[in-house]
């Protein structure tokens, strides 16, 4: 999450681990067949499995707590695949028509004669059976001794620790993840049993006085070895006076949008009226007060924060995260016409993103957007939930179907996504999933400079390393690169070569300073990172589905087919970056050219000229 000794936003990635093959990809996009891999004793410092094995036990048996694992159900990931491909991409005649969630979990995911059977297996063990609409995943629970009887295992559990506040439990066999009950395991795809549950009582309630000390650090220092460079637009009128705007070392939400073109799409109509925007947040709450103070600093409306709990979650995190600050302020500045943000507030360990991508499709009335600011280290992922990397994908598949786009931080230690151990023994590049998912937008980031009348001066790929040379990690810069576990999507297929699937797909401001404004604690301060440019463009695509709707077309569902297109067209869609490199202290990749690269993306979307290139749907 947030690197306390520069504010940067780096979402959530978790250690490194030992690297290993998946199974061969059937699918375009789906899990790759080539991927290197490392010996355990080379690997990187130990990974949640590995903490668990050796984590002393905790004796549940006087309040036998329910559990719940996540399990992937059996369903059909070819006609997935096809489905979502269809209607993804312009000029199919299912492109934008978008079934409801039920319908497509009737077509897609597993067949009733299956839950049947899988319901009454779980029921002669003890085990409550809840299938979500998609009918890709569902949630077993059942009280401790009933898991301990149905594995033939002693539950592991681990207590809270000081930053880690959940109760981790676990079936483990050795030091490895047991395989599900027999009679379970047949009617199921994916089964790891693993869950985190949320202990308000050992979080960090309210704001982090160590987090302000670091703003305020930043805000005091002049940038090492170069001095950090100055908004040089100009503030809208009525804007709050504070130090960081005063010092023009941030820039107002009003400048970003006439940078990137939102100012001019809101001319159009377009201003997040009727938008569904889901913001995930991996163990993030929110001051309340924080974002009102925000908006009243920079006159939007204040909308709504409509909290949903997933799994493991029982009551809203108590924690006031800088993370998600960023993210509903980001989306709140850019929607002024929305009535509510849906923030979906999921457990940080591993197990939450799956949970995620589950929940925020529960209902028919799923969001235009759902925005993730958040990461781990591909090796790492891959090493702890093996399986769930084919889960997450045809989750995300689902959303296509539906008519949901997922956008994702690429992350903010550029070339080392990884981190610094990994680089040192491997000396390759590394990015972070799921922002190199198939089914994702992955945004990267950029340093952007403002003429007086905030039109855009420059723009080059974020590296901050010459402003913040004693940077401990591998950053800070926009990351970017090559995956080791997902094919080449078809969409790529006009600027990449045959091979892995690249990132990011676009990319907009992440620069520390002049960065992102936040009320943190009151004030008013500058945050650099991927995690601000995600939630951005998230928002202004909400708002373009929402303005859709009204006219009587359908949301625009995934939209990278229609972005790479877009790119390729005549029309001015994006600012192609072709100036700087995201390569870090240890290991180098990516440098921006002309066209599409693995620094910039495509480059920076100007919002109103990419509305303007939407195909309709053909019917």
């Amino acid at each position: 999450m947030l690197r306390r000794f520069v504010p940067v936003i780096a979402a959530g990635a978790l250690v490194t681990g030992a690297l290993v093959a998946p199974g061969a990809a059937a699918l375009p996009g789906q899990v790759s067949a080539a991927v290197a891999s490392l010996s355990a004793d080379d690997a990187a410092p130990q990974g949640l499995r590995a903490r668990l094995a050796t984590a002393p036990e905790v004796d549940t048996r006087a309040e036998d707590p329910d559990v719940t694992f996540l399990v992937g159900l059996p369903r059909d990931s070819v006609a997935l695949q096809a489905a979502a491909q269809e209607r993804s991409t312009p000029g199919n005649l299912l492109y934008r028509d978008h079934p409801s969630l039920t319908n497509a979990g009737k077509a897609y995911g597993a067949k009733s004669k299956t839950l049947t059977r899988l319901r009454a297996a779980a029921t002669a063990l003890g085990i409550d059976v809840k299938v979500d609409p998609g009918r890709i995943l569902a949630r077993l629970t059942a009280p401790v001794s009933a898991w301990n009887k149905a594995y033939g295992l002693r539950m592991r559990v681990t207590e809270p620790t000081p930053g880690n506040p959940y109760r981790i439990y676990a079936m483990l066999d050795g030091d490895s993840y047991a395989e599900p009950p027999a009679s379970l395991a047949k009617h199921l795809e994916e089964g790891v049993p693993l869950a985190a549950v949320y202990v308000p009582a050992d979080d960090l309630a309210g704001v982090d006085p160590d987090e302000v000390a670091g703003f305020q650090a930043t805000l005091a220092s002049p940038g090492t070895p170069d001095a950090w460079p100055r908004n040089g637009g100009t503030l809208p009128p009525g804007t709050c006076d504070a130090p960081a705007l005063r010092d023009r070392a941030v820039f107002a939400p009003g400048q970003i949008q006439a940078a990137y073109g939102t100012t001019a799409l809101a001319a159009k109509g377009v201003r997040g009226k009727g938008a569904r925007l889901t913001v995930i947040s991996m163990g993030g709450g929110y001051d309340a007060a924080d974002l009102a103070r925000a908006a009243e600093c920079f006159g939007y409306p204040n909308p709504r924060i409509d909290i949903v709990t997933g799994t493991g979650v029982d009551e809203p995190f108590v924690n006031a995260s800088v993370e998600t600050h960023l993210d509903l302020i980001t989306a709140s500045a850019a929607l002024p016409q929305a009535e509510s943000i849906t923030l979906l507030q999921v457990v940080d360990p591993l197990i939450g993103m799956t949970d995620a991508f589950a929940r925020m499709l529960d209902g028919d009335a799923v969001p235009d957007v759902a925005s993730l600011s958040y990461g781990v280290c591909e090796p790492e992922y891959q090493e702890e939930l093996t399986s769930y990397v084919e889960l997450n994908e045809d989750l995300l598949r689902m959303a296509a179907i539906v008519g949901t786009t997922v956008v994702v931080a690429t992350g903010d230690n550029g070339s080392s996504m990884c981190g610094a151990r990994f680089a040192e023994e491997t000396g390759e590049p590394s990015v972070w999933y799921p922002a190199t998912s198939a089914w994702v937008t992955a945004v990267g980031g950029t340093r952007l400079a403002l003429k007086a009348d905030n039109t855009r001066r420059s723009e080059r790929v974020w590296n901050d390393l010459p402003y913040a040379g004693n940077w401990p990690a591998p950053g800070p810069a926009g990351a970017g690169g090559a995956s080791v576990l997902i094919d080449r999507p078809w969409w790529q297929a006009g600027v990449t070569p045959l091979g892995p699937r690249t990132v990011p797909d676009v990319a907009l401001l992440g620069a520390i300073r002049p960065g992102w404004p936040i009320v943190y604690g009151g004030e008013v301060f500058t945050v650099g990172g991927t995690s601000g440019a995600t939630p951005f463009l998230g928002a202004n695509l909400a708002a373009m589905s929402a303005h859709q709707r009204a006219r009587g077309f359908p949301s625009i569902g995934f939209a990278n087919a229609w972005l790479y297109a877009s790119a390729a067209g005549t029309k001015p869609a994006f600012v192609d970056i072709t100036s700087g490199s995201n390569a870090v202290q240890l290991v180098g990749c990516c440098s921006a050219y002309r066209g599409y690269d693995m620094a910039s993306g495509l480059g920076a979307p100007i919002m109103d000229g990419l509305y303007a290139t939407l195909p309709k749907p053909a019917g």
